[in-house]
């Protein structure tokens, strides 16, 4: 392993293939594409979901990734803030109670269709591996977050999930994929409060961390490098949210780590 557990994590996701994956790990993914399926189903029609597809129909753009139920497409990352929302709306979707009660499999799946309909020849087993390897990093680095600041969980950290998600089916190497990382932390927030207040802001803001790297236009685009080391002191990741001076993100078989996560 390297000094920076992110180059760690780019390198794991980039060189895992399908072959790779335990049956546990392919049986979780399934289990979780179809459970958050339903729960996009369900917040379809909450309160503010035709709201934001009024404002993001009026941005317009590139029609190349499905708008769930709606039968229309937008460009990705718009695609991907619609129906990660709609699967966050009813606060329904699985829950990895050891990891600060994280919910991986909305910010994870809406990345990899929205990737996945962008570009040609994804077939299923590809999309499995990258669902299975985006709630693997989501929930490793949920798991080794040990320090509450406040932070909402699936806001802060489902982008990281999200970007291996999308990066895989994108094909992207491991330094495009450390880049891919580093966008995801620059774009890592969010607190609680709106869970608190009930505000629909506790689902959108969730979809906002997937946009960025959606698209094989923006994440593969040279001049784009958002690098970002994890383990320096300061301002990076390990010090907003865990104890150590590095955090433990690595312990590198594919395990299911999303065999915790409960539906």
């Amino acid at each position: 392993m390297s000094d920076d557990p992110a180059w760690d994590l780019a390198q794991h996701v980039c060189h895992i293939d399908f072959a790779d994956l335990p049956k546990s790990a392919v049986e979780s993914a399934r289990r979780d594409i179809l459970d958050t399926f339903g729960c996009m189903h369900g917040g379809s029609g909450s309160p503010g979901i035709d709201e934001l597809f009024t404002v993001s129909s009026h941005w317009g753009g590139l029609a190349e990734s499905r708008l769930l139920l709606r039968g229309l497409r937008l460009p990705a990352p718009q695609a991907a803030l619609l129906n990660a929302s709609m699967g966050h709306a009813l606060d329904f979707d699985d829950t990895l109670d050891t990891g600060g009660s994280i919910h991986p499999g909305v910010s994870v799946l809406a990345a990899a269709l929205a990737a996945g309909d962008s570009i040609d020849g994804v077939r299923r087993r590809d999309l499995l591996l990258a669902v299975a390897l985006g709630l693997d990093i989501a929930c490793r680095i949920a798991l080794a977050s040990t320090l509450d600041r406040g932070w909402h969980r699936t806001a802060a950290m489902g982008g990281f999930g999200a970007a291996a998600a999308a990066g895989k089916l994108l094909r992207l190497t491991p330094e495009q994929m450390l880049n891919a990382f580093g966008i995801a932390y620059s774009h890592a927030a969010g607190n609680r409060q709106c869970i608190l207040d009930g505000a629909l802001t506790n689902a959108c803001r969730l979809a906002r961390r997937r946009a960025p790297g959606c698209s094989p236009q923006f994440s593969r685009r040279p001049g784009l490098p958002g690098r970002a080391t994890y383990s320096t002191a300061g301002s990076d990741f390990s010090s907003c949210t865990s104890r150590t001076a590095r955090m433990p993100l690595c312990s590198y078989e594919t395990s299911a780590r999303s065999s915790g996560v409960r539906h």
